[in-house]
């Protein structure tokens, strides 16, 4: 039960931090200019990288108060975590953010780093134990402890942990965001923008949360299942990702209108943002699945352990 309510804390945690550090980047934009070089476009907002400081010495100082670790986090999972934490500050302050307006390649790179990438490195640091550690003692008193006692949030909690809901949530926001309409909003509407950017965020942790499972946490769904669903998705995304490819019309017309800082049309454009929602999908599911099938192999070697048996040496009559 603890474990659970533990589990419970992340999830509106995250959807906060998320929020807090998306939406006032998104009034940072300044677009970019005939002549300006590209690569020199950043937000300036220093709120964004001050919010991923913040989580970064959340879980710093959880480690450090954590002084007999019962599943101890290894330097590999620290550079997991603090590298998703990189690729959140990548996508969101760096030239990578206003190129995203003016091309789709590089609005598809963005999501690809915020939606499948991030989350994934993120949770395999094993965050859920240093980060509440971390949390000042009025946090964990007045936030926490209420958020998983409370009957409404275990349910909730319940319904996006279903494998079933939290694939579908994975791939139906993916799929929301790609139909023309609400896409070419949000190059319009700054808060539409930052909404997109929140929902695929928070649908990369809850898919990845059932798929990774960090320590403590164990999901209720089995390996193989995991791996199932991993195949799965790679499916639909090949599909979207090939309309677009393949597409001879322009489908999202709000870039028609935006300076286009490199010499490609359009069209061009269109056609690689296809590729890259495409292609690194689909590889990272295949990724994903190897290590979740590595991960299943360390867990029946831990719980049925392999002893080669060794014939006894011959002896020999003197």
């Amino acid at each position: 039960m603890k474990l659970a309510r533990k589990i419970l804390l992340i999830l509106p945690v995250l959807a906060a931090l998320q929020l807090l550090w998306v939406v006032p980047s998104a009034h940072a934009h300044v677009g970019i200019e005939a002549g300006q070089n590209p690569f020199m476009a950043w937000n300036w907002n220093p709120l964004s990288t001050l919010l991923i400081l913040m989580v970064a010495y959340v879980y710093l100082n959880g480690l450090s108060n954590w002084n007999r670790p019962t599943h101890p986090i290894s330097r590999w999972q620290k550079a997991s975590f603090f590298t998703g934490l990189f690729l959140i500050f990548i996508a969101l302050q760096s030239p990578l953010d206003n190129l995203s307006e003016h091309m789709l390649s590089f609005h598809q790179l963005q999501h690809f780093l915020l939606r499948m990438m991030a989350p994934l490195l993120i949770l395999l640091g094993a965050p859920l134990t240093p980060i509440l550690r971390g949390l000042p003692p009025w946090a964990l008193k007045g936030i926490v402890r209420p958020t998983v006692r409370h009957p409404f949030a275990r349910a909730v909690y319940d319904k996006l942990t279903n494998p079933v809901i939290s694939v579908s949530i994975f791939m139906g926001v993916l799929y929301l965001w790609q139909i023309p309409g609400g896409f070419n909003l949000a190059l319009r509407n700054e808060f539409i923008h930052a909404l997109m950017h929140v929902t695929m965020m928070s649908s990369g942790f809850i898919f990845y949360w059932a798929v990774i499972d960090p320590k403590p946490h164990r999901s209720r769904v089995h390996y193989g299942i995991r791996v199932l669903y991993l195949g799965l998705i790679v499916l639909p995304n090949t599909l979207l990702g090939a309309v677009i490819t393949f597409s001879k019309t322009i489908i999202y017309s709000g870039y028609e209108n935006a300076y286009q800082p490199f010499d490609m049309t359009v069209l061009t454009d269109q056609q690689i943002g296809g590729l890259v929602l495409w292609v690194p999908g689909d590889m990272m599911s295949i990724i994903v699945a190897g290590i979740v099938m590595v991960m299943w192999y360390e867990k029946e070697e831990r719980e049925n352990p392999s002893h080669p048996h060794i014939p006894p040496a011959p002896t020999t009559d003197e």
